[in-house]
Protein backbone atom coordinates (compact mmCIF):
# COMPACT_ATOMS: atom_id res chain seq x y z
CA UNK A 1 0.00 0.00 0.00
CA UNK A 2 1.51 3.58 -1.17
CA UNK A 3 -1.12 5.74 -0.21
CA UNK A 4 -2.19 6.12 -3.88
CA UNK A 5 0.79 6.74 -5.00
CA UNK A 6 1.25 4.09 -7.81
CA UNK A 7 -2.16 3.80 -8.96
CA UNK A 8 -2.27 7.91 -9.66
CA UNK A 9 1.14 7.92 -11.13
CA UNK A 10 0.14 4.85 -13.43
CA UNK A 11 -3.15 7.09 -14.29
CA UNK A 12 -1.03 10.29 -14.94
CA UNK A 13 1.17 8.36 -17.98
CA UNK A 14 -1.90 7.03 -19.17
CA UNK A 15 -3.07 10.51 -19.77
CA UNK A 16 0.25 11.46 -20.35
CA UNK A 17 -0.17 8.63 -23.38
CA UNK A 18 -3.18 9.78 -24.83
CA UNK A 19 -1.88 13.68 -24.82
CA UNK A 20 1.11 12.41 -27.10
CA UNK A 21 -1.17 10.36 -28.95
CA UNK A 22 -3.81 13.72 -29.85
CA UNK A 23 -0.66 15.74 -30.09
CA UNK A 24 0.88 13.78 -32.68
CA UNK A 25 -3.28 13.75 -34.71
CA UNK A 26 -3.09 17.47 -34.52
CA UNK A 27 0.50 17.42 -35.90
CA UNK A 28 -0.84 15.10 -38.54
CA UNK A 29 -3.77 17.14 -39.52
CA UNK A 30 -1.43 20.29 -39.23
CA UNK A 31 0.58 18.56 -42.00
CA UNK A 32 -2.79 17.48 -44.13
CA UNK A 33 -3.82 21.18 -44.27
CA UNK A 34 -0.49 22.49 -45.50
CA UNK A 35 -0.19 19.96 -47.76
CA UNK A 36 -4.09 21.00 -49.12
CA UNK A 37 -3.21 24.56 -49.05
CA UNK A 38 0.13 24.03 -51.12
CA UNK A 39 -2.14 21.85 -53.70
CA UNK A 40 -4.57 24.23 -54.01
CA UNK A 41 -1.83 26.94 -54.37
CA UNK A 42 -0.72 24.87 -57.54
CA UNK A 43 -4.16 25.26 -59.38
CA UNK A 44 -4.42 28.83 -59.02
CA UNK A 45 -0.75 29.62 -60.86
CA UNK A 46 -1.49 27.46 -62.99
CA UNK A 47 -4.60 29.39 -63.88
CA UNK A 48 -3.47 32.66 -63.81
CA UNK A 49 -0.52 31.28 -66.13
CA UNK A 50 -3.27 30.94 -68.21
CA UNK A 51 -5.22 34.44 -67.55
CA UNK A 52 -1.66 35.50 -68.53
CA UNK A 53 -1.09 33.48 -71.79
CA UNK A 54 -4.48 34.69 -73.15
CA UNK A 55 -3.68 38.77 -72.60
CA UNK A 56 0.04 38.06 -74.28
CA UNK A 57 -2.24 36.45 -77.35
CA UNK A 58 -4.96 38.73 -77.42
CA UNK A 59 -2.46 42.05 -76.76
CA UNK A 60 0.07 40.12 -79.74
CA UNK A 61 -2.89 39.83 -81.99
CA UNK A 62 -4.17 44.00 -81.27
CA UNK A 63 -0.89 45.00 -82.16
CA UNK A 64 -0.79 43.27 -85.46
CA UNK A 65 -4.29 45.25 -86.45
CA UNK A 66 -2.28 48.25 -84.93
CA UNK A 67 0.48 47.68 -87.14
CA UNK A 68 -1.90 46.94 -90.02
CA UNK A 69 -3.62 50.95 -89.67
CA UNK A 70 -0.19 52.80 -89.23
CA UNK A 71 1.00 50.72 -92.13
CA UNK A 72 -2.14 52.77 -93.85
CA UNK A 73 -2.42 56.08 -92.07
CA UNK A 74 -6.08 55.63 -90.04
CA UNK A 75 -3.99 55.58 -86.79
CA UNK A 76 -0.50 57.29 -85.30
CA UNK A 77 2.58 56.07 -83.92
CA UNK A 78 1.44 56.58 -80.32
CA UNK A 79 -1.12 53.61 -80.43
CA UNK A 80 1.49 51.31 -81.82
CA UNK A 81 4.23 52.04 -79.09
CA UNK A 82 1.51 51.62 -76.16
CA UNK A 83 0.27 48.30 -77.69
CA UNK A 84 4.16 46.97 -77.85
CA UNK A 85 4.38 48.50 -74.28
CA UNK A 86 1.09 46.52 -72.93
CA UNK A 87 2.13 43.76 -74.69
CA UNK A 88 5.39 43.49 -72.99
CA UNK A 89 4.01 44.25 -69.71
CA UNK A 90 1.65 41.05 -70.11
CA UNK A 91 4.94 39.22 -71.08
CA UNK A 92 6.66 39.95 -68.01
CA UNK A 93 2.93 38.79 -65.93
CA UNK A 94 3.24 35.66 -67.75
CA UNK A 95 6.66 35.02 -66.56
CA UNK A 96 6.23 35.72 -63.57
CA UNK A 97 3.13 33.48 -62.96
CA UNK A 98 5.24 30.73 -64.33
CA UNK A 99 8.11 30.99 -61.67
CA UNK A 100 5.21 31.23 -59.17
CA UNK A 101 3.82 27.94 -60.45
CA UNK A 102 7.00 26.59 -60.54
CA UNK A 103 7.28 27.32 -56.82
CA UNK A 104 4.71 25.84 -55.78
CA UNK A 105 5.45 22.42 -57.53
CA UNK A 106 8.16 22.82 -55.75
CA UNK A 107 6.82 23.47 -52.00
CA UNK A 108 3.99 21.02 -52.59
CA UNK A 109 6.93 18.52 -53.13
CA UNK A 110 8.79 19.47 -50.31
CA UNK A 111 5.69 18.92 -48.15
CA UNK A 112 4.66 15.87 -49.18
CA UNK A 113 8.67 14.68 -49.47
CA UNK A 114 9.34 14.17 -52.73
CA UNK A 115 12.30 15.60 -54.46
CA UNK A 116 11.56 19.01 -55.48
CA UNK A 117 12.12 18.89 -58.74
CA UNK A 118 9.57 16.18 -59.52
CA UNK A 119 6.72 16.76 -61.74
CA UNK A 120 3.85 16.64 -61.14
CA UNK A 121 0.71 15.68 -63.98
CA UNK A 122 -2.21 17.58 -61.85
CA UNK A 123 -5.90 17.45 -63.41
CA UNK A 124 -7.91 19.16 -60.85
CA UNK A 125 -9.40 22.12 -61.28
CA UNK A 126 -10.14 24.81 -58.46
CA UNK A 127 -13.78 24.83 -58.17
CA UNK A 128 -16.66 26.36 -55.55
CA UNK A 129 -18.78 23.48 -53.87
CA UNK A 130 -21.28 24.79 -51.53
CA UNK A 131 -21.09 24.65 -47.79
CA UNK A 132 -23.60 23.83 -45.57
CA UNK A 133 -22.50 23.49 -42.53
CA UNK A 134 -23.64 26.70 -39.76
CA UNK A 135 -21.40 28.36 -37.69
CA UNK A 136 -22.76 26.76 -34.63
CA UNK A 137 -22.48 22.86 -36.42
CA UNK A 138 -19.30 23.44 -37.47
CA UNK A 139 -18.14 25.19 -33.50
CA UNK A 140 -19.76 22.34 -32.01
CA UNK A 141 -18.00 20.09 -33.86
CA UNK A 142 -14.77 21.16 -32.98
CA UNK A 143 -15.47 21.16 -29.13
CA UNK A 144 -16.10 17.87 -28.93
CA UNK A 145 -13.71 16.10 -31.94
CA UNK A 146 -10.60 18.60 -32.00
CA UNK A 147 -7.91 16.91 -30.93
CA UNK A 148 -6.08 19.52 -29.03
CA UNK A 149 -8.80 20.64 -27.12
CA UNK A 150 -9.13 16.70 -26.20
CA UNK A 151 -5.46 16.70 -25.40
CA UNK A 152 -5.84 20.11 -23.00
CA UNK A 153 -8.91 18.54 -20.95
CA UNK A 154 -6.69 14.93 -20.95
CA UNK A 155 -3.80 17.30 -19.31
CA UNK A 156 -5.62 18.52 -16.82
CA UNK A 157 -6.28 14.98 -15.72
CA UNK A 158 -3.27 13.93 -15.85
CA UNK A 159 -2.12 16.94 -13.32
CA UNK A 160 -5.03 16.08 -11.44
CA UNK A 161 -3.61 12.37 -10.79
CA UNK A 162 0.02 13.98 -10.34
CA UNK A 163 -0.99 15.79 -7.47
CA UNK A 164 -3.12 12.92 -6.10
CA UNK A 165 0.18 11.07 -5.95
CA UNK A 166 1.80 13.47 -4.26
CA UNK A 167 -0.54 13.82 -1.39
CA UNK A 168 0.30 9.96 -0.63
CA UNK A 169 2.93 11.15 1.29
CA UNK A 170 0.32 12.32 3.93
CA UNK A 171 -0.39 8.59 4.51
CA UNK A 172 1.27 5.73 5.58
CA UNK A 173 3.41 3.18 3.17
CA UNK A 174 2.84 -0.73 4.09
CA UNK A 175 4.72 -3.63 2.68
CA UNK A 176 3.90 -6.92 3.33
CA UNK A 177 6.88 -9.31 2.58
CA UNK A 178 6.68 -13.29 2.23
CA UNK A 179 9.92 -14.98 1.61
CA UNK A 180 11.33 -18.49 1.37
CA UNK A 181 14.93 -19.77 2.13
CA UNK A 182 15.89 -22.56 0.16
CA UNK A 183 19.44 -24.63 1.38
CA UNK A 184 20.98 -27.89 0.90
CA UNK A 185 23.55 -29.05 -1.79
CA UNK A 186 21.15 -29.03 -4.18
CA UNK A 187 19.14 -25.97 -3.40
CA UNK A 188 16.68 -26.47 -6.74
CA UNK A 189 16.20 -30.16 -6.83
CA UNK A 190 13.72 -32.27 -5.11
CA UNK A 191 15.40 -33.81 -1.99
CA UNK A 192 15.58 -30.08 -0.31
CA UNK A 193 17.22 -30.89 3.59
CA UNK A 194 14.93 -29.32 6.49
CA UNK A 195 16.31 -25.95 6.42
CA UNK A 196 14.14 -24.70 4.04
CA UNK A 197 12.16 -22.27 5.34
CA UNK A 198 9.24 -19.75 5.24
CA UNK A 199 9.07 -16.37 6.52
CA UNK A 200 5.70 -13.40 6.66
CA UNK A 201 5.93 -10.42 7.64
CA UNK A 202 4.31 -6.75 7.43
CA UNK A 203 6.64 -3.40 7.53
CA UNK A 204 4.89 0.18 7.58
CA UNK A 205 6.45 3.80 7.89
CA UNK A 206 5.02 6.75 7.99
CA UNK A 207 6.81 10.00 7.61
CA UNK A 208 5.15 12.15 9.48
CA UNK A 209 7.69 15.33 9.95
CA UNK A 210 9.29 16.02 6.85
CA UNK A 211 10.05 19.57 7.00
CA UNK A 212 6.96 20.00 4.94
CA UNK A 213 8.33 18.74 1.99
CA UNK A 214 5.22 17.00 1.01
CA UNK A 215 3.07 20.07 1.26
CA UNK A 216 5.45 22.18 -0.91
CA UNK A 217 5.04 19.38 -3.77
CA UNK A 218 1.20 19.44 -3.41
CA UNK A 219 0.91 22.80 -3.69
CA UNK A 220 3.41 23.20 -7.12
CA UNK A 221 1.38 20.24 -8.29
CA UNK A 222 -2.01 22.51 -7.62
CA UNK A 223 -0.40 25.28 -9.48
CA UNK A 224 0.24 22.58 -11.97
CA UNK A 225 -2.82 21.74 -12.13
CA UNK A 226 -4.16 25.53 -12.11
CA UNK A 227 -1.94 25.84 -15.07
CA UNK A 228 -3.47 23.24 -16.98
CA UNK A 229 -6.89 24.05 -16.28
CA UNK A 230 -6.11 27.79 -17.74
CA UNK A 231 -4.20 26.40 -20.62
CA UNK A 232 -7.54 23.95 -21.84
CA UNK A 233 -9.61 26.85 -21.16
CA UNK A 234 -7.70 29.16 -23.11
CA UNK A 235 -7.80 26.38 -25.80
CA UNK A 236 -11.07 26.48 -26.24
CA UNK A 237 -11.46 29.64 -26.88
CA UNK A 238 -8.40 29.56 -29.59
CA UNK A 239 -10.56 26.56 -31.52
CA UNK A 240 -13.92 29.44 -31.32
CA UNK A 241 -12.00 31.55 -32.92
CA UNK A 242 -10.14 29.59 -35.31
CA UNK A 243 -13.47 27.90 -36.59
CA UNK A 244 -15.24 31.13 -36.52
CA UNK A 245 -12.11 33.12 -38.59
CA UNK A 246 -11.81 30.47 -41.19
CA UNK A 247 -15.64 30.15 -41.50
CA UNK A 248 -16.16 34.25 -41.97
CA UNK A 249 -13.30 33.58 -44.49
CA UNK A 250 -15.48 30.83 -46.19
CA UNK A 251 -18.48 33.02 -47.06
CA UNK A 252 -16.26 36.03 -47.83
CA UNK A 253 -14.42 34.05 -50.30
CA UNK A 254 -17.98 32.78 -51.60
CA UNK A 255 -19.43 36.19 -51.81
CA UNK A 256 -16.07 37.16 -54.33
CA UNK A 257 -16.74 34.51 -56.45
CA UNK A 258 -20.62 35.42 -56.90
CA UNK A 259 -19.83 38.68 -57.46
CA UNK A 260 -16.61 38.36 -59.54
CA UNK A 261 -18.30 36.02 -61.49
CA UNK A 262 -20.17 38.80 -62.90
CA UNK A 263 -16.70 40.87 -63.23
CA UNK A 264 -15.59 38.54 -65.44
CA UNK A 265 -18.46 38.38 -67.80
CA UNK A 266 -19.01 42.21 -68.30
CA UNK A 267 -15.27 42.98 -68.81
CA UNK A 268 -15.31 40.09 -71.31
CA UNK A 269 -18.51 42.31 -73.49
CA UNK A 270 -16.66 45.58 -72.74
CA UNK A 271 -13.51 44.30 -74.31
CA UNK A 272 -15.08 43.00 -77.12
CA UNK A 273 -16.87 46.10 -77.59
CA UNK A 274 -13.63 48.49 -77.15
CA UNK A 275 -12.11 46.24 -80.04
CA UNK A 276 -14.90 46.79 -82.42
CA UNK A 277 -15.31 50.19 -81.42
CA UNK A 278 -11.42 51.13 -82.02
CA UNK A 279 -11.37 48.89 -85.26
CA UNK A 280 -14.40 50.90 -86.85
CA UNK A 281 -12.50 54.13 -86.30
CA UNK A 282 -14.53 55.45 -83.16
CA UNK A 283 -12.52 54.36 -80.05
CA UNK A 284 -9.50 54.69 -79.12
CA UNK A 285 -6.43 52.33 -78.00
CA UNK A 286 -6.56 53.76 -74.82
CA UNK A 287 -9.87 51.96 -74.20
CA UNK A 288 -8.99 48.83 -75.64
CA UNK A 289 -5.75 48.96 -72.97
CA UNK A 290 -8.11 49.77 -70.21
CA UNK A 291 -10.85 47.05 -70.85
CA UNK A 292 -7.83 44.34 -71.55
CA UNK A 293 -6.54 45.44 -68.38
CA UNK A 294 -9.58 45.11 -66.24
CA UNK A 295 -10.72 41.83 -67.80
CA UNK A 296 -7.32 40.50 -66.88
CA UNK A 297 -7.40 42.34 -63.42
CA UNK A 298 -11.28 40.34 -62.85
CA UNK A 299 -10.07 36.97 -64.09
CA UNK A 300 -7.21 37.01 -61.61
CA UNK A 301 -9.67 38.06 -58.88
CA UNK A 302 -11.88 35.50 -59.59
CA UNK A 303 -9.06 32.88 -59.70
CA UNK A 304 -7.88 34.21 -55.90
CA UNK A 305 -11.40 34.06 -55.05
CA UNK A 306 -11.83 30.28 -55.71
CA UNK A 307 -8.38 29.75 -53.72
CA UNK A 308 -9.56 31.42 -50.93
CA UNK A 309 -12.83 29.19 -50.95
CA UNK A 310 -11.23 26.01 -50.82
CA UNK A 311 -8.12 27.43 -48.78
CA UNK A 312 -10.59 28.45 -46.01
CA UNK A 313 -12.69 25.22 -46.21
CA UNK A 314 -9.65 23.29 -45.57
CA UNK A 315 -8.65 25.58 -42.57
CA UNK A 316 -12.31 25.48 -41.26
CA UNK A 317 -12.37 21.67 -41.86
CA UNK A 318 -8.79 22.07 -40.04
CA UNK A 319 -9.91 24.28 -36.88
CA UNK A 320 -12.81 21.48 -36.60
CA UNK A 321 -10.32 18.67 -36.37
CA UNK A 322 -11.21 16.52 -39.51
CA UNK A 323 -9.42 13.98 -40.36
Amino acid sequence: YTGGQLENNVEAAKYGVNVADLTLEATKQTVKLNATSAYFKILQCRNIIQVDQDAVDTLQAHLTNVNAQYRVGTVAKSDVLRSQVELANAQQSLVSAQNSYDIAVSTLNNIIGLPTDTVLNIRDELKYTKYDLTLDNCTSYAMTYRPDGIAAAQAVKEAEAAMKAVKAGYRPQVEAVVQKSIAGEHAFDDDHTSSDAWSVGIQGSWNIFDNNVTEAQVQQKKATLRKAQQQALQQQETIQLEVRTAYLNLLAAEKNIQTTKVAVDKAQEDYKIAQVRYSAGVGTNLDVMDAEEKLTSTQTTYITALYDYNTSKASLDKAMGLK
